[in-house]
């Protein structure tokens, strides 16, 4: 990616305070691009040198401990989060389904499925905190910009403690190059743990001849205890 375009990029998502989620859609339905297809997130991933904490993240990412922080630790299938599931694992291919009124993401680490509004339509007054939070989408030019609110308290990733709070904002911008990869950059705003937006980056390979596997998951339970090899073995017998 080059990093000229990637500077302007997150300067001028950075130096945008509306939220823009909450926005319709307005662009004619079928004039959007057309990101539908299967890609590989198994390059070019970008990250701040430093996180600008405040006391309070500071104190979180100091105190995090992967080993209780991390629910896969305890359960090998626990449900992925976001933003957690953009950077898990080293090959995590994604598939955009496109329609006229949402966008579904399939994940197949985890067998993570998003859903992404195009209506603009905001979050019920009773909206729950999820791991997956609420999504609203809205076409910008050629660039999908999508706002997740509502989330779960967690963290960016999860084998590292970079917290994020349930009043942080996460913002995905997708767009496409001349090989039909796709450019993420993602910046999440949180005032209770970062005393600026922190921007994050990542390349999505167009790859056409891959597919979302089913992911099939076998838990080898928690990481202190012994695995049943019986149970186990079992859960082998039944995939």
């Amino acid at each position: 990616m080059s990093m000229l375009i990637w500077l302007a990029a997150a300067l001028s998502v950075v130096g945008s305070t509306s939220v823009s989620a909450q926005t319709p859609n307005l662009r004619p339905a079928g004039s959007e691009p057309d990101f539908s297809g299967v890609y590989d997130g198994a390059r070019s991933i970008a990250e701040p040198e430093t996180f600008p904490f405040t006391a309070e993240g500071k104190r979180a990412h100091e105190s995090y401990d992967p080993i209780y922080g991390d629910p896969r630790q305890a359960d090998d299938c626990a449900p992925e989060s976001v933003p957690a599931v953009l950077w898990a694992g080293t090959i995590s291919n994604m598939q955009f389904v496109q329609h006229d009124d949402s966008i579904e993401l399939r994940y197949e680490h985890g067998g993570t499925v998003r859903s992404i509004r195009l209506d603009g339509k905001p979050p019920a007054a009773d909206e729950p905190h999820t791991p997956l939070g609420y999504s609203v989408g809205r076409w910008e030019g050629p660039v999908l910009s999508i706002e997740t609110t509502h989330l779960a308290a967690g963290v960016i990733f999860t084998t590292r403690g970079y917290p994020i709070s349930r009043d942080a904002r996460i913002t995905e911008r997708y767009t496409r190059d001349a090989e039909k990869n796709l450019d993420m950059e993602l910046v999440v705003y949180d005032p209770v743990n970062y005393t600026q937006p922190v921007l994050l980056g990542r390349e999505w390979i167009w790859s056409p001849e891959e597919e979302v596997l089913p992911w099939n998951c076998v838990s080898l339970g928690p990481r202190d205890e012994e695995p049943d090899i019986d149970a186990i073995r079992q859960l082998l017998n039944d995939l």
